[in-house]
């Protein structure tokens, strides 16, 4: 720790002397986080570019798009007898989590003169996001209630079902920062700002890749991951799935709204290029 803020502050005193050349117009940079004390002092949560329209203006546009999978085993490889005794290979099963989430946020920038290192500014911005989240989780089981009777291991297979989840934000906000350049077009700032956004929560969704598998396999349609959504009718001795439609995430709320101060938690390491 010691020899970290050694080499910022050396870092810091070397660049005291340098010319700083604000922005003139024309411009643009791209940041990161920069917390210096942290075990990463450098950091991205996506990209953020702004477009200097003049000494005094600027266009800023931050985005990010991230997504993962992660796979588990939910069963593992088995042998069964079949409806002869003969043993039967069960393969493993696996869950499949995937999650999306893509983020915009447009704005403007008014800037102050402030001093030959500072540039003090207050602006706004919109922003939208959209989150994505899934899970698909694969069963073994047969499709017929002749191959249940008859204990058909060797005619059983492999299916899925998939849950599907999700949000959308949209929010509004003003702001109000500063660049401190500590050398020529490379600058260090901070940002606070006050606002608003709503998030809402998408439909819950279930998809069966084979519904009289599903119908027939009672770890499947027992799921509480599925079963809430997705549920076996009989009508007139005939057995069917029927899909509910689940506002939001069945707790109730389906949609919030936040507003009030806001601010970026690290301070802004920038660096200005034509």
């Amino acid at each position: 720790m010691k020899k970290k803020i050694f080499f910022i502050a050396l870092a810091l005193t070397a660049t005291t002397g340098l010319f700083a050349q604000k922005q003139t117009g024309g411009e643009k940079n791209i940041e990161v986080q920069f917390a210096p004390l942290s075990g990463n002092p450098v950091s991205i949560s996506g990209l953020r570019l702004r477009m200097f329209n003049s000494e005094n203006s600027a266009i800023r546009i931050g985005f990010n798009l991230n997504g993962s999978k992660e796979t588990t085993v939910n069963a593992q490889a088995s042998e069964q007898n079949g409806s002869t005794g003969q043993l039967v290979n069960v393969p493993e099963l696996y869950d499949y989590n995937r999650a999306t989430n893509f983020s915009l946020r447009l704005g403007y920038e008014k800037h102050f003169d402030g001093t030959d290192r500072l540039s003090p500014y207050v602006g706004a911005e919109v922003f939208f996001g959209l989150g994505r989240n899934s899970i698909e989780r694969e069963f073994f089981g047969g499709n017929s209630q002749t191959q249940i009777d008859q204990n058909q291991v060797e005619n059983f297979a492999t299916f899925t079902a998939t849950r599907k989840e999700g949000s959308t934000s949209f929010g509004l906000g003003a702001v109000a920062g500063f660049d401190f350049y500590i050398s020529d077009a490379l600058y260090i700032g901070a940002e606070i700002g006050y606002g608003f956004q709503r998030t809402t929560l998408r439909d819950v969704e279930v998809e069966i890749s084979d519904e009289n598998a599903y119908i027939y396999t009672p770890a499947a349609n027992a799921d509480t991951d599925f079963n809430d959504v997705a549920s076996i009718t009989i009508t007139n001795g005939t057995a069917a799935v029927e899909y509910a439609t689940i506002v939001g995430d069945n707790s109730g709320d389906y949609r919030t709204f936040n507003w009030g101060p806001t601010f970026q938690p690290t301070l802004r390491l920038g660096w200005l290029f034509n």
